[in-house]
């Protein structure tokens, strides 16, 4: 663990108001020798995705001053080897765009690099190699051809095909469905005019926060705010709300393609009341989070049903999802194992030493978060974004507060929606 600047303060990081409606959340220490920045915008899922999805690679690509990759990896050399980090990601109904840095923290590289850095960032959020005020078409066709192959190569991940076609079932209908990259058929369609509009919008519009992580001053971190907003920029959005329930019946869904292993992915809703806290969580831990839980010992171990099977709780969307890869004649039985633990767990409560160790897995999770910077805001902004906790400490008393009575209760309340089986034939 990083030293005690890091583990004594229950939260690590202010909060800074900055000119333009870029909220800073800084977090001054000594612990790393690196700094890192993260600018990140919070876009609704929806028919833009895949424009906003191309601009991290766009633009980190070329900038005005650097009209090349060559040219600019070589500025990125020039400052003591910076990185520069760029990704589109969901969280819920949101689209995020994270576009920043990592450097040399200024007291080991002996100057202002601090500055140097987020000048850099700023060319490559706002000031990119526009010919007659648009992006080069070469860039726009390289960026979305590989977005396209990018889209088509998460089939090749059948475990995480099979996960995705069962939440676009289960949040057919919501944003929720949607990946954070759309579609292959609206790569396919993206134009530059598309792109531009999407950069526009995202660079001088869009609701955004700043992380700053490192040996930096609070008058650094605001310059750097100053320097990335571009003016003011719409407010944040309240917290994700899960989508409602309904009431409609399960459902299975399946497919075939030519494999040597099937994947079964079942979704389950959870009830909104039983989402605060850490009961959720440590739900998916006891059901499947590791070896000591109740379907790796069960389902794996006892009756041989699954090469593996695992749970997991997504908070932000009210899910618990269970997948396993399984010979596709036992598909039923696994179903039926997964719904009598829940009711196992539901009817009986949870055993002490369960949930302890489902304690100890989550509170080690959490500990080990300050290892790492990137970390650390990923922690903070899901939070943020989910309405729960931001603070570690919070997170970690929120942990040993649960019940083996909460748990319970939110198993209780689970609702069985989706069951897609991706079944393998021989080819």
């Amino acid at each position: 663990m990083p030293t005690a600047d890091l583990a004594d303060l229950a939260d690590p990081f202010a909060e800074l108001a900055a000119p333009g409606g870029l909220p800073v959340h800084l977090h001054r220490t000594t612990a790393f020798k690196s700094v890192l920045v993260q600018w990140v915008a919070e876009c609704p899922l929806d028919e833009g995705v895949a424009a906003r999805a191309l601009l991290p690679d766009l633009l980190t690509r070329a900038t005005r001053r650097h009209p090349g990759l060559a040219a600019l990896s070589a500025r990125c050399e020039e400052l003591f080897g910076t990185d520069l980090l760029a990704t589109a990601s969901a969280f819920g109904d949101r689209q995020l765009l994270r576009i920043g840095l990592q450097t040399v923290a200024d007291r080991w590289a002996g100057r202002p690099l601090f500055r140097e850095a987020v000048d850099l960032l700023a060319d490559v959020l706002h000031d990119p190699p526009l010919v007659n005020g648009c992006f080069r078409a070469d860039h726009v066709e390289q960026e979305r051809s590989n977005l396209v192959h990018a889209i088509e190569s998460l089939d090749d991940d059948k475990h995480l095909y099979a996960y995705r076609r069962m939440i676009e079932a289960l949040h057919e209908g919501t944003p929720f469905a949607r990946h954070a990259w759309g579609s292959r058929d609206e790569a396919r369609a993206l134009t530059e005019q598309k792109v531009r509009e999407a950069w526009v919008a995202v660079a001088r519009r869009a609701p955004a926060r700043l992380f700053v992580v490192g040996d930096v001053s609070e008058a650094d971190a605001l310059w750097a705010a100053g320097r990335l907003a571009a003016g003011p920029r719409e407010p944040l959005g309240g917290p994700v709300v899960p989508p409602p329930i309904g009431d409609r019946a399960p459902r299975s869904l399946r497919e075939v393609q030519p494999l040597a292993q099937s994947k079964l992915a079942i979704g389950y809703r959870l009830a909104t009341a039983g989402l605060p806290g850490s009961a959720a969580l440590l739900l998916g831990l006891v059901l499947g989070g590791d070896s000591f839980s109740r379907l790796f010992k069960r389902v794996r171990e006892a009756e041989g049903l699954a090469y593996g099977c695992s749970a997991a709780v997504s908070v932000e969307t009210g899910t618990l999802v269970v997948q396993a890869g399984i010979d596709a004649d036992k598909a039923a039985r696994v179903s039926e194992l997964v719904a009598g633990e829940l009711a196992s767990l539901a009817r009986d409560g949870v055993r002490d030493d369960e949930l302890d160790l489902a304690r100890r897995a989550l509170l080690r999770r959490l500990a080990d978060l300050r290892d790492s910077p990137r970390a650390l805001c990923a922690f903070r902004h899901a939070a943020l974004l989910a309405g729960r906790p931001h603070e570690l400490a919070q997170a970690e008393a929120a942990v040993r507060r649960s019940t083996a009575s909460e748990v319970a209760a939110v198993a209780r309340d689970a609702r069985l929606d989706t069951t897609f089986l991706l079944e393998g034939r021989p080819a």
